[in-house]
């Protein structure tokens, strides 16, 4: 890989690792940048990420696509209900936590292809589902701390929505952007259905957050997604799959120290023994290439 498209890998790396933080800190007010804002409700804070991501690449809407059901799908599960989880899930999870949660993406899509599309798999590629599992287990595996531990099971719920949304992308592929832009499309409107019918106080939190949460908003919509998934894709057709996925493990890595360094994360060798299992065992998934979903080992990257 040439040293510039490298680069160009790793501060995508960044921004998504970053990403965990912004988050947080949208949804909850940690580590409390912003006197007296404690988030803005997780499911309305979804609903403005992707109304921007829209107005943003409406332009590239165009043409519908031949399958509008199976788009829809994709909206709901990739889109809707995978940011709605995730940021649930961080109501209560920390950062650095949900960076490990939401890698069982990619077990996920490895083992929705075995089961949909007839993939085969052989002994590695177990024993790297297995590792992912049994370290995102020890991680969550925490009674003393159950919020932390349903955070997390909600973020694994957002994993599994985004590898749902792949095995569905399988039979309608479109190109990055103008898949984004129908994401936004589709997922905006539910969202603040849903929001109007279960959460209260939308737009004091809004005010509150001040210009810092227009900020989060445009970050996690201009850079994690379209300089960070636009960088990405243009990569993925350079280079082959088994080489960039293993590079972005660096994500969930920074996602880590992040969350350690920036909101406090509590350290202990359960988040160590545990995120150096999954992401060992992601890795393995990553290295062998799968014959009937080639991006199955990039279904993390749909969940940053």
């Amino acid at each position: 890989m040439r040293l510039r498209d490298f680069l160009a890998l790793m501060a995508v790396c960044v921004v998504w690792g970053i990403n965990f933080i912004v988050a947080k800190f949208s949804v909850t007010g940690a580590p409390g940048w912003v006197p007296g804002f404690d988030g803005v409700p997780p499911i309305f804070f979804a609903f403005m990420r992707f109304a921007l991501l829209y107005a943003v690449l409406a332009p590239w809407i165009r043409p519908i696509p031949a399958k509008l059901g199976t788009m829809i799908a994709i909206g709901l599960t990739m889109g809707a209900a995978q940011y709605v989880l995730m940021f649930m899930g961080l109501r209560w999870a920390t950062p650095s936590g949900m960076a490990i949660a939401v890698q069982t993406g990619v077990p996920f899509a490895t083992i929705l292809s075995v089961v949909f599309l007839k993939e085969k798999v052989g002994l590695t590629r177990v024993m790297g589902i297995v590792l992912s599992f049994v370290g995102v287990a020890l991680v969550i595996a925490n009674p003393a701390e159950m919020d932390l531990s349903i955070g997390l099971l909600i973020g694994i719920g957002a994993a599994f929505a985004a590898a749902v949304g792949m095995i569905l992308v399988k039979q309608m592929p479109l190109d990055s952007i103008r898949m984004q832009a129908w994401i936004g499309l589709i997922s905006a409107p539910p969202l603040l259905a849903l929001s109007l019918t279960f959460e209260t106080g939308q737009m004091q939190s809004i005010v509150d957050g001040g210009w810092p949460i227009f900020l989060a908003v445009a970050f996690t919509v201009l850079l994690v997604n379209v300089f960070g998934h636009g960088v990405f894709y243009d990569l993925l057709q350079r280079y082959d799959a088994t080489l960039i996925a293993p590079l972005t493990l660096m994500a969930p890595f920074i996602g880590v120290i992040a969350g350690l360094t920036v909101t406090g994360d509590p350290f202990g060798w359960r988040l160590i023994a545990g995120g150096a299992l999954t992401l060992i065992g992601v890795g393995i998934i990553a290295l062998r290439p799968n014959k009937k979903l080639p991006t199955a080992a990039l279904a993390r990257e749909k969940t940053l």
